[in-house]
């Protein structure tokens, strides 16, 4: 009889409820200032009490928890927001760079394909949000770094998931997805220093937006 497998490591099981957490904050699954018990996740992903306190602590080091009589979701403030957006633009900007380089036809055709379901009048703003998403997780995907993809994930930021509303017009969708088309074909065309120009205004757009709605000139 073959050797039964050894149980996953504490840090593999921090590494999934660290994710899995992660993932539920950005989303607004978990919004802001909302208290997280570890007893309560725990149980929720099935793991003792050890690797939650893990995961929980690395997300305090991330800015996207706080320790406030427990474990309290952040909410950010207007300033800590526009200093992510101003790093998120860094960020993109030098993935784009890589990517125009080091892009996949396959990843290519999964961008073109969501920017024709994005540009669909008809999906819901929800959805959009979930497309534009994964798009520029190809786009980071595709730079092939591990240290960029670290830093990608760490400065992102849903404006859905902000206390104030945030609302996209009709004329900002339409520059969005100019910008997503410019940016696949500066991404085809290997043009880096085009696709990071492109991303970063692209950044700067939705920072424009997301200070008008924080009323922050």
């Amino acid at each position: 009889m073959s050797t039964p497998p050894s149980p996953p490591r504490t840090v593999d099981r921090a590494d999934v409820v660290h994710e899995r957490l992660r993932d539920a904050i950005l989303s607004a699954e978990l919004r802001p200032n909302h208290r997280l018990v570890e007893n309560e996740i725990a149980d929720w992903l099935e793991v003792s009490r050890t690797p939650v306190r893990e995961a929980l602590f690395r997300l305090v080091q991330e800015g996207l928890v706080v320790q406030r009589k427990g474990w309290v979701v952040r909410d950010h403030t207007p300033a800590e927001i526009l200093e992510i957006i101003e790093a998120r633009a860094g960020v993109e900007a030098h993935a784009a760079y890589l990517a125009a380089q080091r892009v996949t036809d396959d990843q290519l055709a999964r961008m073109e394909a969501l920017i024709v379901t994005m540009e669909d009048d008809s999906i819901s703003r929800l959805r959009l949000n979930e497309l534009n998403n994964v798009f520029h997780d190809i786009v980071t995907e595709s730079c092939g770094n591990a240290v960029v993809a670290q830093l990608h994930r760490r400065t992102k930021i849903h404006y859905w998931n902000l206390n104030q509303p945030v609302v996209f017009t009709p004329a900002d969708d339409e520059i969005v997805n100019t910008q997503h088309r410019e940016l696949v074909a500066a991404l085809r065309a290997g043009d880096g220093e085009t696709a990071a120009k492109i991303a970063r205004e692209h950044v700067g757009n939705t920072g424009r937006i997301i200070r008008a709605a924080l009323g922050i000139i």
